[in-house]
């Protein structure tokens, strides 16, 4: 692979390695540099040297899994869902595997624009020093870059004004809770606002077939697995495993009672691997066996 910039991957080199181009590309006027790309990504696999510009991705739709090796400069595996983030600073190299289809955009931000904007905020160099990110939630970034995605592709008068205004607002918060200028601020007790609630109960309902450990919904919260648990059950009374599994057993119901499958398979399809696990858990919350409860529905 060629790179650009004393063996720095630029951009553009990047775009040119990625699986499917950009929706559209768009340079952002007086802000040296920075680039707004808009991705529906296939299935796919990067590998790059050092990069260039630091690159933050919003995840806009879909779910996807990211096997990384390039962010956090050690293999992580993580589910990215609507609205979340991953920030891999200047400098970071490796290889980057992605398993799905998502809405994504991408946002270049040359290190000097941080430089540059870290000193005309008061802040000292050293707080331009970004810190990875994977698949983590921020209401702000996501809110900023749904804005960038309209905006950029508008020419009416003043779209470009507008372009460097979000930009310069999302570079703003990156350095105030993404450098280690937040490490050194007081720490705020995590909290799941309905949103992110609402965005891990969907993941539930859309992958009850599989297994799904405390760790990849934690990770869609944006929260570590003790802070996820904790103020999971603060929010709906039950912990994450309850709650799994009374989606489970409700959607287990809705199968025993409106189609015709055998009872091995609706608890296949509810997410229980073993027949008789499923018979004990729905005997235990129902009162009665699957195949008592669907015959006692039908008469």
């Amino acid at each position: 692979m060629a790179a650009e910039s004393h063996g720095r991957t630029s951009p553009s080199e990047l775009t040119r390695l990625l699986p499917t181009p950009p929706l559209f590309s768009v340079g952002v006027g007086n802000l040296g540099g920075a680039i707004v790309q808009h991705y529906r990504h296939s299935p796919g696999c990067v590998t790059v040297s050092p990069l260039r510009d630091h690159l933050l991705v919003v995840n806009l739709s879909g779910h996807v899994l990211i096997e990384d090796g390039l962010t956090c400069g050690r293999q992580e595996r993580r589910w990215a869902g609507s609205g979340q983030m991953s920030l891999t600073p200047a400098g970071s190299a490796g290889t980057r595997v992605f398993k799905g289809r998502p809405e994504v955009l991408v946002v270049h931000l040359p290190p000097q624009l941080l430089h540059n904007t870290a000193i005309e905020i008061g802040l000292e160099d050293g707080h331009a020093t970004l810190i990875p990110r994977l698949a983590v939630a921020d209401e702000v970034v996501e809110r900023l870059g749904r804005l960038l995605l309209a905006t950029a592709p508008d020419s009416e008068p003043g779209a470009a004004l507008m372009m460097d205004a979000l930009t310069r607002a999302l570079v703003v918060h990156l350095l105030r809770n993404h450098s280690v200028l937040s490490r050194e601020k007081t720490v705020v007790p995590p909290s799941l606002s309905g949103g992110k609630l609402q965005r891990v109960i969907d993941y539930m309902q859309i992958h009850l077939d599989e297994r799904l450990l405390l760790s990849n919904l934690a990770d869609l919260s944006g929260l570590s697995q003790s802070q996820f648990a904790r103020t999971f059950r603060a929010a709906t009374g039950k912990p994450p495993h309850g709650y799994l599994l009374d989606l489970r057993i409700e959607r287990a119901r809705s199968l025993l009672e409106n189609t015709d499958l055998p009872v091995i398979e609706v608890g296949m399809q509810c997410g229980f691997e073993q027949p008789n696990h499923f018979a004990t858990m729905f005997r235990k919350i129902v009162g009665l066996s699957p195949r008592a409860w669907r015959v006692a529905r039908r008469a």
